[in-house]
């Protein structure tokens, strides 16, 4: 053994078991965990790994390049369930044969910096147990209070503790929760100050004293300054698809962004493992907000690539249904450089027309036509019409963009016709801004290679913000979901979030990315027929499957390895910026007062139904107790009354808070 008498460790011992805990969902492993073994298999002598769920064949192989102990158990305790089963297994007279037993999970991802510089330090402090990082104490509410603890993604025993009869007690009568919260409250909350209460010495790789003025919790809001100033050697995959509202409560938003592109630009570490390990699991409307997938491009500007970006082959496909929006569609076809490939895809009897236009405007460049059939409108010329060259294989990257919202069929909805143009000048302004724009879109792609889509933000003026209430499923969600298992696409789905999706289906696309959709082999039969009537106008339909095939693409890129995204340029993010900020403000001014002080959270959570009903309930009760007061003790004479009164407010002020906090936990 080479712990000492201090309980410091030989700097350079590799004496150590790592209980290494595994849970996929699909029982798959990303690609961060060989990453992340790599980088500790130097360090210890034994690993186990314990699955809770299911284990797939290709995984199975992998960590059996590492180890023969692997242990396959129900999903039941949750990791904590898992930890005991294997110190229980491996045994306690095994366990003393080492100096450190490390149990950890897969939801940190690293290492960034070579464990070798945290194992050398903490080699050195003489503790019985230590971890990475530490969540700082502090009360969380009225009756709770968090101590300060080590928190439990990895906890490193001593043999001093692992030998203890404490330790071997306290794992051997708990009884592990499968519910997230309560085991978290049942484990890794009272494990550290339990054992310091009963001698035991502890510490943190990271010095949590130093960001305590900050955060109690720095590994998730301040993940980057552990990186960037202590050399944290992990960072956690939680805060890649953590809910936007819990960062508005601590930051600006900016945790996640500032993280990533640390990564990205002054680390090796490989952040399309992070992309792996996310697009496999989560909701894409979560990884979006949470990274912040919004891309703001100049359109009078080319942005500088590096060396290294690759050269990407493009075309464009532009389905031209409105003869009468000739001149809008020309405008924004000259914005197509002359290195991407442009087609032009219409019904034959325009095409005539369509070349007269392109004359007209000096486009002198070669354009292919596709034909198409008015039936099944833009989704039918993208996916129909435009198959052929989509699988050609010639491409890297595809744009495309249609006219519909330029159709007297969809302003004639309106009041006033300025509502659908201003989609279509959302839309276009948004893919065909401007020469420079489109090759910052292009040159998107060939810096981020897991990047599959990118379209114009979604629209929220005039009728098209009910489509977005309270997400913009609007009715499609079912037949969407069965669309996607039509296709082989299995991806987390939720009808409370909403999608990143084309849904107006103007957008640039990798191939490779929306395979499966085009793999279809979609016909024009898919599609409602139009019909005619009398006067000789033809109504094309507003059919469901166009509308959950738009909603689609995103979670298809997705299921292909490729996360989606919404990009505009320079130019109209300050119309969007102020459009979000008038909406946002006119929304708060209408809240009841009894919001002004609450943060983002608290009012979302004051304008849940059940809450307000409760809270409806709660001053009914209230007022019922102040009417018994008033009548009763309320009567009395005041120096009988004070004293009562005042143990009266105190014992009704815990009742208030308790019945509070259970509501804050209940609704957030």
């Amino acid at each position: 053994m080479s712990q000492h008498d201090d309980k410091t460790l030989d700097p350079d011992t590799t004496n150590r078991l790592v209980i290494f805990c595994f849970y996929d969902r699909n029982g798959h492993a990303a690609k961060f965990i060989p990453r992340l073994l790599e980088g500790l298999m130097p360090h210890l002598r034994r690993l186990v790994v314990i699955v809770n769920g299911k284990l797939d064949d290709e995984s199975r192989a992998m960590f059996e390049r590492f180890t023969q102990y692997i242990i396959v158990r129900d999903n039941v305790g949750l990791d904590t369930g898992a930890y005991k089963q294997a110190l229980l297994q491996v045994g306690w007279d095994q366990l003393a044969q080492f100096d450190e037993v490390i149990c950890m999970n897969d939801t940190c991802l690293g290492p960034v910096y070579p464990f070798s510089e945290m194992f050398t330090e903490m080699a050195k402090r003489p503790v019985d147990f230590w971890g990475i990082t530490a969540y700082a104490g502090e009360k969380v509410s009225e009756l709770e209070t968090f101590p300060t603890h080590v928190q439990a993604y990895w906890h490193a025993y001593r043999h001093s503790l692992v030998t203890s009869t404490a330790f071997q007690e306290y794992w051997e009568t708990m009884e592990p929760s499968s519910d997230y919260a309560a085991n978290t409250r049942q484990h890794e909350i009272p494990f550290t100050l339990h054992f310091e209460n009963l001698g035991f010495t502890w510490d943190t790789y990271i010095d949590w004293r130093k960001y305590r003025p900050y955060s109690s919790y720095p590994l998730m809001f301040m993940p980057m300054e552990l990186l960037r100033d202590d050399r944290c050697p992990v960072f956690k995959r939680r805060l890649f698809f953590e809910s936007s509202m819990l960062f508005m409560e601590h930051t600006a938003g900016q945790a996640m962004t500032e993280l990533y592109e640390f990564l990205h630009d002054k680390t090796d570490y490989d952040t399309d493992l992070i992309w792996d390990a996310l697009l496999q699991s989560y909701n894409v409307a979560d990884l979006r907000q949470s990274m912040h997938l919004d891309y703001v491009l100049p359109a009078n500007a080319v942005n500088p690539l590096p060396d290294s970006a690759p050269q990407l082959s493009s075309a464009f496909l532009y389905n031209i249904a409105v003869p009468q929006a000739l001149d809008v569609s020309m405008r924004y076809l000259a914005n197509v450089p002359e290195t991407t490939d442009l087609y032009i895809v219409t019904q034959d009897e325009l095409v005539p027309g369509i070349k007269e236009a392109l004359a007209e405007h000096g486009i002198t460049r070669d354009v292919q036509f596709l034909p198409t059939q008015a039936r099944g409108r833009e989704a039918s010329a993208l996916f129909v019409a435009s198959r052929d060259v989509v699988l050609s294989g010639k491409y890297d990257v595809i744009g495309y963009a249609h006219d519909h919202m330029l159709s007297n069929e969809e302003t004639s909805r309106f009041a006033h016709g300025s509502v659908a143009l201003s989609v279509n000048y959302k839309l276009l302004e948004n893919t065909l801004g401007s020469q420079d724009y489109v090759r910052n879109v292009l040159g998107l792609f060939a810096k981020n290679a897991c990047l599959g889509q990118v379209c114009p933000p979604q629209t929220y003026h005039s009728v098209y913000f009910h489509a977005h209430h309270p997400t913009d499923w609007n009715g499609h969600f079912d037949g969407t979901q069965a669309l996607l298992g039509q296709l082989g696409v299995s991806v987390p789905l939720d009808p409370s979030k909403s999608s990143v999706s084309a849904l107006c289906q103007c957008f640039w696309f990798r191939p490779v990315a929306l395979r499966p959709l085009f793999e279809h082999n979609w016909s024009y039969e898919d599609f409602a027929q139009p019909t005619v009537a009398e006067d000789g106008t033809v109504a094309i339909p507003d059919e469901p499957l166009i509308h959950q095939i738009a909603r689609a693409n995103g979670y298809v890129a997705q299921s292909q390895g490729y996360y989606p995204a919404f990009v505009m340029t320079d130019a109209f993010a300050r119309i969007e910026t102020d459009s979000l900020t008038v909406l946002l403000d006119s929304l708060l001014a209408a809240l009841p007062p009894e919001h002004v002080g609450n943060t983002p959270t608290e009012t979302v959570r004051l304008q849940n139904t059940t809450n307000i009903s409760v809270r409806s309930k709660g001053k009914l009760v209230h007022r019922g107790i102040r009417w018994m007061w008033r009548h009763t003790f309320g009567r009395l004479p005041a120096p009988i009354v004070q004293p009562i009164a005042a143990k009266g407010h105190a014992a009704e002020l815990k009742v208030v808070n308790a019945v509070d906090g259970a509501l804050h936990r209940f609704t957030k």
